[in-house]
């Protein structure tokens, strides 16, 4: 079963963790945008999707009757289709292949050459591969519809034949039934597009991996161009590397929902202002296709590993990172720890690799193995390096790092002493000291307060904003919750 990440999507330090393999994974990155002789290539080469929706060849499509002729007069592209002496006709196409930008809706232009009183026109889609038959997909009623002039028809596609459409497939014929009064002027058709999607540009011809695009209206296309091109170079090398079971079909989706990127099933997601504001971030890409690539683990899978294989995949494999300003750590800093996963664990992997992986294996194939086995354990690291992973952040940080406290407040990350547990002395903490005891910045949702303890917590760093003290467990914190960013413990 494919593991889900995906609805945790507004993330600050440390908000992930173990809960985020559970909840969703995501990301916080910016960065990047591929050259423009890149975009420019895919301009000037139609793929054989676009052509066939685009009736750009007649030769394409075969109608059962009336005469079939290539029009001048188009809504987009350079030709459309032309239909006429017929009161009924099937026009089937040419066998296509792994169609991309599949979503729920298709449409099609439609220029008639009178407003017929009566009239319908049908779509159906047959695959052998797919075990489609001729298999209804809509209907749209033709009359009344205004003569010599545009009309766009629009299909609700049922989710059986999206689902099909979004496989791996080579024999797909669309079938087109116009049952129309009689003319011996031109029905012309054009612009059969799924609404919301995008087909295959040209860095993705060829590609044994078939990326289903849905994009919003105005969003940049040579920005969404470079990340479909990132996709179809970055992902066979993750695939063949980590799991050549993964997913031959994946979704590339741009959404106003809240976040910045996030991965759920065999779909990512990515939200449309973020990418407008970085353009050059398209290696975010790289990070959520990790996440596909990721499923399938099993048994206990922790959120930090999880996060921080997808930035040091991001750190190998990214095509635009300089561009983009995007790195991870070059090593360890105080606030930092790697349970925040991403770019702290990233850096703390490739520590231990160049440390204890001489020879070996990277450590993050290694955790793949292992977690895709169902057999992680706190004993995982001993096996891997002969130390646990406290006694390597240790050396990681020269013994700089502070130690786990033993006795004192516990604060948790969820209300109801749920989720991750962190255990604090007596003493101050700013939002990085905080941190480096592996608490993140805005995460603390319920306090465990002993007898003889007392607790200050403030929603600002240093020790700012209107403080509220607590003598006693506090199960839950009302408006506290995920707002605290400094505390003293007495």
């Amino acid at each position: 079963m494919m593991n889900s990440y995906g609805t945790r999507k507004l993330l600050n330090h440390g908000s992930l963790l173990l809960t985020c393999w559970a909840l969703g994974a995501c990301t916080v990155a910016d960065g990047s945008h591929e050259e423009e002789e890149l975009v420019d290539t895919a301009e000037l080469a139609l793929t054989q999707q676009e052509t066939v929706f685009g009736f750009e060849n007649v030769a394409d499509w075969t109608a059962s009757s009336g005469i079939v002729s290539s029009s001048t007069i188009h809504s987009e592209g350079t030709a459309a289709l032309g239909l006429r002496n017929f009161t009924y006709s099937e026009l089937t196409s040419t066998a296509l292949s792994n169609l991309s930008g599949v979503t729920d809706e298709l449409a099609l232009d439609i220029r008639l050459p009178a407003s017929p009183s009566w009239g319908q026109l049908q779509v159906y889609v047959s695959s052998t591969t797919l075990g489609l038959n001729n298999t209804w997909v809509g209907q749209a009623s033709l009359q009344g519809l205004p003569a010599n002039t545009w009309n766009t028809l629009t299909f609700a596609v049922p989710s059986t034949v999206q689902s099909a459409l979004q496989q791996s497939y080579s024999d797909l014929r669309i079938k087109l039934t116009i049952n129309a009064p009689l003319s011996s002027t031109d029905t012309i058709v054009d612009r059969l597009h799924f609404v919301g999607g995008t087909s295959t540009p040209a860095c993705g011809q060829g590609s044994p991996y078939t990326l289903n695009v849905t994009t919003l209206p105005g969003f940049d296309q040579s920005i969404l161009e470079d990340m479909q091109c990132t996709f179809y170079a970055v992902y066979p090398l993750l695939v063949q590397r980590f799991n050549t079971a993964a997913p031959t079909s994946v979704g590339m989706i741009i959404t106003d929902d809240p976040g910045v990127a996030w991965a759920s099933g065999g779909n990512t997601y990515y939200n449309r202002q973020g990418r407008l504001d970085n353009p050059e971030d398209t290696d975010v890409v790289v990070h959520e296709i990790m996440h596909v690539v990721q499923g399938g683990y099993s048994g206990v899978v922790p959120g930090w590993i999880i996060e921080g294989t997808a930035d040091y995949v991001r750190d190998a494999y990214g095509l635009n990172n300089t561009a983009a300003g995007w790195s991870i750590p070059s090593g360890w800093t105080y606030g930092a720890h790697y349970l925040f996963g991403y770019g702290d664990a990233a850096a703390f992997f490739k520590w231990i690799d160049a440390t204890y992986r001489v020879g070996q294996a990277p450590v993050v194939d290694a955790l793949d193995d292992i977690l895709r086995a169902g057999t992680y354990s706190s004993q995982t690291w001993v096996n891997l390096t002969g130390f646990t992973v406290e006694a390597l952040w240790q050396q990681y940080s020269n013994n700089q790092a502070p130690l786990p406290a033993t006795s004192g407040i516990t604060v948790y990350e969820n209300a109801g002493f749920g989720g991750r547990a962190v255990v604090l002395d007596r003493g101050q903490y700013n939002v990085s000291d905080l941190g480096a005891h592996a608490v993140g910045n805005d995460w603390i949702s319920s306090i465990q307060v002993p007898a003889g303890y007392t607790v200050t917590v403030y929603p600002h760093s240093p020790f700012s904003g209107t403080p509220t003290v607590f003598t006693a467990n506090a199960s839950s914190l009302g408006t506290l919750d995920d707002q605290i960013s400094s505390i003293v413990v007495q």
